[in-house]
């Protein structure tokens, strides 16, 4: 049988990508390399973009060995996502697929034909996205189930948690509880709360983002001072060796720093918030030894 992807999500294509970001998400989470790939398939409906969370060192590290194939990757903090296009959007799928490294996830946009239906059949799991029909989504869903006995509906997120998920990372689960709660009750005291909460739980999406972007910065610091040293145990330029270890986006916020065997590097995360960055700046330090 074919090596197929974790998770396959069919559907409205507008629900399609943030059921299939947030899915992502959250297997990442559960895997030990806490990382996903996530292929979008797309037809005539173009894969939306927005604001990406700061890349984790495993999807950076993913990226480039990506990239280094010929494959257009974005980083969206722990997700590598790649929009597969044309006529050759499926083989694309299939050679990825089949060398990740990481669980896959794929997003199609496309109308179902013979190729998704075989990328169904060696998925370990299925989710239609509900549609404003469920006695179609019920007739779908029992079609699909021939394919794939682990098939299940779901909706999308809603749009706070969807950004977060499209970003590539994961709102607390107080807030996700909030925002999956009915919009009224009965009175509408429901929806009165949620309103009055919905500043809150941005402020916490906001911090969530930025910790999130703080530690990313502390592993990717630890990792540029382990190459810098190593570097000059080998007889080259530690700062240099250090600095190529890094994405590009931490370039301008970093300073990398040698004093005798001791390499140091330190990286100040992107910031939301003016000033808050200073704040959050991480440091690490790697020890070469003595002198051979």
């Amino acid at each position: 049988m074919s090596v197929g992807p974790q998770l396959i999500v069919l559907g409205e294509p507008s629900a399609v990508e943030s059921i299939a970001a947030a899915e992502a998400v959250a297997i990442s989470l559960d895997c030990p390399e806490r990382a996903v790939l996530l292929l979008t398939l797309a037809g005539a409906e173009r894969a939306r973009r927005g604001w990406a969370a700061p890349a984790s060192a495993a999807v950076a590290r993913c990226c480039e060995m990506l990239e280094q194939q010929g494959v257009a990757a974005k980083a969206r903090g722990r997700l590598v996502t790649v929009l597969c296009e044309g006529d050759g959007a499926s083989a694309t799928a299939d050679r990825l697929i089949a060398v990740a490294q990481l669980p896959v996830v794929v997003a199609s946009l496309r109308p179902r034909d013979a190729e998704i239906d075989r990328l169904v059949s060696c998925a370990e799991r299925l989710v239609v996205a509900a549609s404003a029909d469920p006695v179609l989504d019920e007739l779908a869903l029992s079609e699909l189930t021939r394919c794939c006995s682990l098939a299940e509906l779901a909706g999308p997120p809603n749009g706070v948690a969807a950004r977060a998920a499209a970003a590539g990372i994961q709102l607390p689960r107080w807030v996700r509880s909030v925002l999956s709660a009915r919009l009224a009750g009965s009175d509408g005291q429901a929806a009165v709360e949620l309103v009055a909460a919905v500043p809150i739980m941005l402020a916490v999406a906001l911090a969530a983002a930025q910790l999130l972007a703080a530690g990313v910065c502390r592993e990717l610091a630890a990792e540029a001072a382990g190459a810098g040293a190593a570097a000059m145990l080998q007889g080259r330029d530690p700062k240099a060796a250090a600095r190529s270890t890094l994405p590009g986006w931490t370039h301008g916020q970093l300073r990398v720093a040698r004093h005798g065997r001791q390499i140091d590097v330190g990286i100040t995360p992107p910031s939301i918030v003016p000033g808050l960055a200073r704040l959050l700046s991480v440091e690490a330090r790697a020890d070469a030894g003595p002198p051979a």
